[in-house]
């Protein structure tokens, strides 16, 4: 019996050491992972294990408590699917407001109500269900890459909104490969779109070039500009947000040595979807995240 006992210790020995406490400086022992959306904080769980019984198991499934959970598009631990602001690690005071939208991702943090209703990292290889788009689109590398057919064409792609709500934040990030010969336009955008029975309105947001580069905000009743430096530049990086509110549409364009902003009035419809946009150069977009606040489900 004492033998049995002492194997069965060497046994236990063997296998990975869970159940203690971890972070993103401080990370579990071999055979371990840590588990950041565990209720009571990070705690290391059994690699091999899973823990929602989804499938993947908990190296690979970065919300170990509920379905889904294989991408983790800013690498912060938590997966796209119960992370509170998937494109940007939790800052130090997260939710201010307890809406469960996190900074930067919470257009107004001080005002509760807000939810993410899309957001997609194109790290599945495919174009996400429901979504629509013009031809020419490539899903690869957790990108969606675009080269217009033509010049003047314009490129769309955009994911159907679950809200009807005249309050919405949309978000994405954007390289541009190349620009195309012969273009009078380059531009890479966030968009709008209120698709009525009598056509479509659309707002535009992002980064224009027309000679020199600038943020272009187009609302369909009025626009603004803000004259910025290098928007296409291959080796840089731009995050582009579209806030409408109200009949107010706010734009601003973050690029690595610059950033500009500029506001106008639309007409106050409620949006039905969100995407991006892009004429006259290649671009890659890293994601589509939507946010918004109200609570009427769209029809």
């Amino acid at each position: 019996m004492r033998c049995l006992f002492l194997v069965a210790l060497l046994v236990a020995g063997c296998g990975p050491d869970t159940g203690g406490t971890c972070s993103a400086k401080d990370l579990c022992d071999d055979g371990a992972v840590c588990d950041f959306t565990a209720e009571g904080g990070p705690i290391c769980v059994d690699a091999d294990g899973d823990e929602d019984g989804d499938g993947l198991p908990n190296s690979k499934d970065f919300c170990q408590h509920q379905m889904g959970g294989a991408f983790d598009e800013d690498q912060d631990g938590y997966g796209d699917d119960c992370d509170k602001c998937p494109i940007a690690p939790p800052p130090d005071r997260p939710d201010e407001d307890g809406d469960e939208v996190e900074s930067p991702c919470d257009p107004d943090s001080t005002q509760p109500g807000d939810r993410i209703v899309v957001f997609d990292g194109f790290n599945s290889g495919a174009m996400p269900a429901n979504w629509k788009s013009t031809p020419g689109w490539i899903f690869q590398g957790g990108e969606a890459r675009i080269t217009p057919g033509t010049p003047s064409e314009l490129a769309t792609l955009t994911a159907p909104l679950s809200l009807v709500s005249t309050k919405i934040a949309i978000f994405t990030k954007y390289r541009a490969d190349a620009l195309a010969p012969g273009a009078t336009e380059s531009a890479a955008s966030v968009i709008g779109v209120d698709q009525r029975p009598a056509g479509a309105t659309i707002i535009t947001c992002g980064g224009s070039r027309i000679g020199t580069d600038r943020l272009v905000l187009d609302t369909g009743v009025s626009g603004a500009i803000d004259n910025m430096d290098q928007l296409f530049d291959p080796a840089g990086a731009y995050r582009v947000i579209l806030k409408l509110e109200g009949a107010n549409a706010q734009c601003a364009v973050i690029a690595p040595q610059d950033t500009g902003a500029a506001q106008a009035n639309y007409n106050g419809e409620a949006m039905s979807e969100a995407g991006v946009s892009a004429r006259g150069a290649t671009i890659r977009f890293s994601y589509v995240l939507a946010v918004q606040r109200g609570a009427t489900p769209a029809q």
